[in-house]
């Protein structure tokens, strides 16, 4: 109950300060935010300790909005938020001890990876049955050809060239185009998909021409592909994968990790998941430094 005050207390102080009607919305949501985690941590007061636990739970914790982690912006608002509170609770003396935050950069919020052994694991977990062979197209999709989540729920099968080994991107995050090489090992994953799963899962007279399809003969969902890519991972019985947390923009990262570990260039790389910039892929610089065996 003090902390709930505290936090309208808090609301009424940057009012008074002349913060913007978003600011005083939304900073004190942030540290409402930090106070539910140290009631899951059974814990009640701010110490330096659990400050550090919570930025290092926040910097691998991953987005409930969309795949991938929390962005850099997001970790630094939250850090702003919790300092203008401890300003705020030493003006009202109710803390007095120094409190000490970390600095951010794009490598703390570095995105867990697969390793090439997890990875085999995935595909190894995908038997030689109907919904077996499309799951193993999903895992070359999303893992083999680095797509993103809506690239893959968007293709179409005559988007895919098993001749020339590519596969075409109509639409992007970034609204552009690209062709996507494919491995033989894949286009034979894809070709027994294709032959002997997705035409046993059409319905007859379908007309749909989406590349994934769900059991009924639907195109696959936005929330159907995620669940489909956890029960996978379950499948493995291996804790360690499964306390990564992967998701589907996370087997985009790992195969990037896997394709600069093997001396891509990261000029290639960033042509292969489609990034505008190479800033966008110097990421993998860092994250290559993890064990990817």
């Amino acid at each position: 109950m003090k902390d709930e005050n505290n936090i309208i207390a808090y609301s009424k102080w940057l009012q008074t300060l002349g913060y913007s009607n978003a600011s005083i919305y939304y900073l004190p949501k942030h540290v409402t935010e930090y106070y539910q985690y140290l009631k899951d941590q059974r814990q009640t007061k701010i110490t330096q300790k659990n400050i550090d636990a919570y930025f290092e739970y926040l910097s691998h914790r991953p987005n409930q909005r969309q795949d991938g982690g929390l962005s850099l912006n997001y970790l630094q608002k939250q850090k702003s938020a919790l300092k203008l509170y401890l300003e705020y609770l030493r003006k009202k003396h109710q803390i007095h001890h120094q409190i000490n935050f970390p600095y951010f950069d794009k490598v703390t919020t570095k995105p867990m990876t697969l390793t090439t052994k997890e990875a085999q694991q995935l595909f190894e977990n995908c038997p030689d049955t109907i919904l077996g062979k499309r799951n193993a197209a999903i895992l070359v999709l999303y893992y083999s050809c680095g797509l993103r989540k809506s690239e893959g729920l968007n293709l179409k099968t005559t988007d895919i060239d098993l001749q020339k080994r590519q596969i075409f991107i109509r639409k992007s995050k970034t609204h552009r185009q690209r062709h996507v090489p494919i491995s033989k090992k894949s286009v034979l994953i894809i070709e027994n998909y294709l032959q002997n799963s997705r035409e046993i899962l059409l319905p007859t007279n379908s007309t749909t021409t989406a590349f994934l399809v769900s059991d009924q003969g639907r195109p696959l969902s936005k929330e159907q592909v995620p669940k489909i890519l956890k029960k996978l991972i379950q499948k493995t019985n291996n804790k360690t994968l499964e306390n990564k947390n992967i998701t589907l923009h996370k087997l985009r990262h790992s195969i990037a990790t896997h394709l600069l570990a093997n001396q891509m260039s990261l000029e290639n790389i960033a042509l292969f998941l489609g990034h505008k910039s190479l800033d966008s892929t110097q990421i993998y610089t860092h994250l290559v430094k993890q064990d990817t065996t």
